[in-house]
């Protein structure tokens, strides 16, 4: 059973998500979005919702490692650039986990830096790197993509 936002039965385990209930339709995929900044946070899910994905969002890279080991979602979109544990380790800590973890790394940082920053997301597991100002459709086709690729280390 998954978790989605919004409902107003009772929430046992995380406030404002709910468990599905018969004769609801499923999420295409469960995926955890991690980024400090709550706008983009925000943004994000709800085009991940609109593409029928179920979302689960933290702002701390701890927690996400801690939110990854209770929910077990498809697919990881993080933030590069996060206070306390940013991207790079998030990126390290999941796959020190599950090596078959799908990774999308997101930066919204300078364009010449944003370049090194998003190769080494890469080079440590991301399988898909986005700029925090791509259009939803890349955004959706990218996820897609990721979620029909085969999970290889």
């Amino acid at each position: 059973m998954g978790l989605l936002r919004g409902s107003s039965r009772t929430q046992p385990d995380f406030p404002g998500w709910r468990m599905f209930h018969p004769g609801e339709a499923e999420a295409v995929a469960r995926i955890l979005v991690i980024d400090d900044d709550g706008f983009y946070r925000g943004v994000i899910r709800r085009i991940l919702e609109d593409g029928g994905h179920q979302v689960l969002e933290t702002e701390d890279g701890r927690e996400a490692v801690d939110l990854y080991h209770r929910f077990h979602p498809d697919v990881v979109v993080t933030d590069i650039f996060m206070p306390g544990m940013d991207g790079g380790e998030v990126i390290r800590a999941l796959r020190a986990v599950d090596n078959h973890v799908k990774i999308v790394a997101v930066s919204g940082g300078g364009a010449f830096y944003d370049v090194d920053v998003l190769d080494m997301a890469r080079k440590l597991g991301a399988a898909v790197i986005l700029r925090k100002l791509d259009p939803k459709e890349r955004i959706l086709g990218e996820v897609d993509r990721i979620l029909k690729a085969p999970s290889a280390p």
